[in-house]
């Protein structure tokens, strides 16, 4: 692998961004469930963060492994 290809923007495939608009809603309804159920507090904040960064690298799954994403 290529040092720079983790580092690189990958435009992915149409397979891929369909697979990248299902993990959206499904971590935007986690972040509602979260505000919705968690009193705000620090443990809220943390869970939103992780929420959000478990939702960082599950795109960046799809999109790095999609043999049809074109690195630009």
């Amino acid at each position: 692998m290529p040092i720079d290809k983790p580092y690189a923007y990958h435009k992915p495939s149409p397979a891929g961004l369909d697979a990248i608009n299902k993990l959206r809603a499904h971590f935007s309804e986690g972040e509602r469930l979260i505000r919705e159920v968690c009193p705000v507090s620090r443990h809220q904040s943390v869970a939103l963060t992780n929420n959000e960064t478990t939702a960082m690298w599950a795109i960046k799954a799809v999109v790095f492994n999609d043999p049809d994403s074109e690195i630009e």
